[in-house]
């Protein structure tokens, strides 16, 4: 992998500018990327992908879930490599958000690692892809990397989010500090316990509510919804919007230190209802996606299964009004999507004044589009 990090890609007949090792050491901490010699020069092909089949929307989304849940090891989708790695690093992000300490976004830095091999094509394309992504992201976030690893294997990303302690700094140095890193604090810490419990509480009274981190598209290219049911569906979310997930995380990790976050839970992979299902493990919830589907004009399919970053909540009733205060006041958007129901460990989706699936197959049935 050393050799592959410091060549030269050709991609689609396009020389690339930057090795992938080039990419990764402008947003990495010093002696993070393994130094080596030229490499030479790699040349790929990037993957085709397949005409939408619309076979996803003749399909029961708790069949869906159900198949998503049990899927033990999931491929990366190589044709998604970027999309597929820019939610990865979102995902370990959000992943911190619920844990213990006080930090904020700026204190984080993470550590990766790229298992990879060049036996097919458009593996090295796919490759580039990933590190280029992960590149413009971690740039765009203002983070660096604090550990890369790099394998041959099947391929595969991973990335945890961690936090170093700050030195003592002077007055005037905290001062340049906050102007030079706004998201940052002087003396962050991390537990490795959680704030908040990722299970619903049986309150009948609370909201679950939805807040994404990016404002991108809900798509379903890559999904893990797509590796179960081998439909294609040839556009991924566009993951990129950094300021926005700023953002956001900004305000739901000072929602999450103050106690006002009773439960929560990463929506990553799986998507919205995957994460509602395992958020359900001793108490129940009616949910309603129909204000998500008008918001961005949507089919109830992508928005529960697209795994576009973000974030569900369980609030109490009495804390609804300060927190939409607060979200308004930062811009974020977000979405009440129903209440706990205790006594059951079954998830209801109601799309619009329809209730249940039969709501959700019957929108769908009446709208033939695909994906975009």
């Amino acid at each position: 992998m050393e050799r592959i990090l410091h060549s030269t890609f050709l991609i689609d007949g396009v020389p690339q500018e930057l090795t992938p090792a080039d990419i990764l050491q402008e947003c990495s901490l010093p002696g993070v990327v393994p130094p080596g010699e030229d490499g030479g020069q790699i040349a790929d092909e990037t993957l085709d992908v397949t005409a939408d089949s619309g076979r996803f929307y003749q399909m029961d989304p708790d069949d869906i879930a159900d198949a998503v849940l049990a899927l033990p090891r999931r491929p990366l989708p190589l044709p998604y490599a970027a999309s597929y790695t820019a939610a990865r690093m979102a995902r370990a992000l959000v992943d911190a958000i619920w844990m213990g300490g006080h930090f904020r976004l700026g204190d984080l830095e993470l550590k990766g690692e790229w298992k990879w091999n060049d036996r097919e094509i458009g593996n090295m394309a796919a490759f580039y892809a990933s590190v280029e992504k992960a590149g413009e992201y971690m740039d765009a976030l203002g983070l660096r990397f604090k550990e890369l690893q790099f394998s041959t294997g099947t391929p595969s990303v991973h990335f945890k989010a961690v936090t170093t302690p700050g030195e003592e700094a002077s007055p005037e140095e905290e001062e340049s500090l906050f102007r030079e890193l706004p998201f940052r604090t002087a003396h962050p810490r991390i537990s490795a316990r959680r704030r908040c419990p990722a299970s619903i509480l049986p309150e009948t009274s609370d909201w679950l509510i939805y807040i994404p981190f990016d404002s991108c598209d809900f798509r379903l290219g890559g999904s893990a919804a797509a590796t179960v049911t081998a439909a294609q569906a040839p556009t991924a979310p566009e993951i990129g919007d950094a300021d926005y997930f700023i953002d956001c995380y900004e305000v739901v990790r000072e929602l999450v230190e103050d106690g006002i976050v009773k439960a929560g839970a990463t929506v990553g992979e799986g998507g919205l209802l995957t994460t509602l299902r395992t958020m359900a493990s001793s108490t129940g919830a009616d949910i309603s996606v129909g204000d998500i589907c008008r918001a961005y004009s949507e089919l109830p399919l992508r928005v529960l299964f697209s795994e576009v970053p973000g974030v569900i909540l369980q609030i109490a009733d009495l804390d609804y009004d300060y927190i939409d205060a607060e979200l308004l006041l930062q811009d974020v958007a977000y979405f009440p999507l129903g209440h706990p129901v205790p006594g059951s460990t079954a998830v209801t989706v109601l799309s619009s004044e329809d209730s249940g699936i039969h709501g959700i197959l019957k929108s769908l049935l009446n709208t033939l589009e695909g994906e975009d």
